[in-house]
């Protein structure tokens, strides 16, 4: 599966343009990528909405899956 960085990197998104179509500061999203785990459900169906993929795409990410 993909991580969310590589979502957005296909989908020719900068991490500027998801933190405003967030709501939040440019740092906050990257933390989201680095740590997917800490996304939350809210925050996780935004994002799954502004690259067109499934929530599950997002919440189950390659990054999140590793143990």
């Amino acid at each position: 599966m993909l991580t969310v960085k590589q979502w957005r990197l296909a989908k020719e998104k900068s991490q500027q343009e998801m933190a405003d179509a967030l709501g939040v500061h440019i740092n906050t999203y990257r933390n989201m990528e680095e740590n997917p785990r800490k996304i939350r459900i809210g925050q996780a169906v935004q994002i799954a909405k502004l690259l067109g993929v499934s929530m599950n795409d997002i919440l189950f990410t390659g990054e999140a899956t590793k143990c």
